[in-house]
């Protein structure tokens, strides 16, 4: 591929990132090869940036204090319940002055770093786990996941007895077989979820069910609306 290509490839990746991108998330959305750009055309990937415009006070968009933003997005999200309107927007930034602008959250909201910053900030806070599900859905909106996003493992949920097992593996099935053989009760695979982050959304489930963990185990006593909402996600 020619030098030209490339630049006019990684310009439109970073502006649909927000203004910027690193190398590893470029390969993941470009389909290239790192020897196509490193060693082939640039000596460096900051080179590359550097050719392409990134960086510049023209190209980049500023960016916003997240320590700040983060924890302002989500008291409004917990407050609504759901995405604010602009509207909504405008008003709760007359009255708390880290919500971003409507132009700036319109960005946040579509990036995909800032939407895991939220989810992670949701992790360590039970009480916030409807934001939580907002962000998982918003990452999921408009977006065909078996096209676009790479299955890497899945985070399944079985019974046994009355109580729950929540874990992370490659092969639910396979997973399955092995723990059976392991519990004194009748075990049943419930439900697994797709994901990309097997690690990663095994501690968001581990976290949000935190309070019905069984002391000491990897069990967890839940109610029918917890296994639902776990049964609601087929990817994430």
């Amino acid at each position: 591929m020619t030098k030209d290509a490339i630049l006019t490839i990684l310009r439109d990746v970073a502006e649909a990132e927000g203004g910027d991108v690193g190398l590893r998330r470029f390969l993941e959305l470009s389909g290239l090869k790192e020897k196509q750009i490193v060693g082939a055309h640039w000596a460096t990937w900051n080179e590359a940036k550097r050719e392409a415009g990134l960086g510049t006070v023209g190209f980049v968009r500023p960016r916003i204090d997240t320590q700040t933003a983060v924890p302002a997005v989500v008291d409004l999200l917990t407050t609504l319940g759901r995405w604010p309107t602009e509207a909504e927007l405008r008003l709760a930034k007359r009255s708390d002055g880290k919500v971003p602008t409507v132009k700036v959250f319109r960005r946040l909201e579509q990036d995909r770093q800032f939407l895991e910053e939220l989810r992670a900030y949701c992790e360590t806070r039970p009480e916030k786990a409807v934001v939580a599900d907002l962000v998982m859905a918003k990452r999921r909106q408009g977006q065909d996941v078996a096209a676009t996003v790479s299955v890497v493992g899945h985070v399944y949920m079985m019974r046994s007895g009355r109580r729950y097992k929540i874990g992370h593996t490659s092969s639910p099935s396979r997973r399955h077989r092995e723990v059976r053989l392991d519990l004194p009760d009748r075990t049943d695979l419930v439900h697994s979820i797709e994901t990309d982050d097997p690690k990663g959304i095994e501690a968001y489930w581990h976290q949000r069910f935190a309070t019905k963990r069984v002391r000491d185990t990897e069990f967890f006593e839940l109610s029918s609306a917890d296994v639902a909402a776990f049964k609601k996600r087929r990817f994430q």
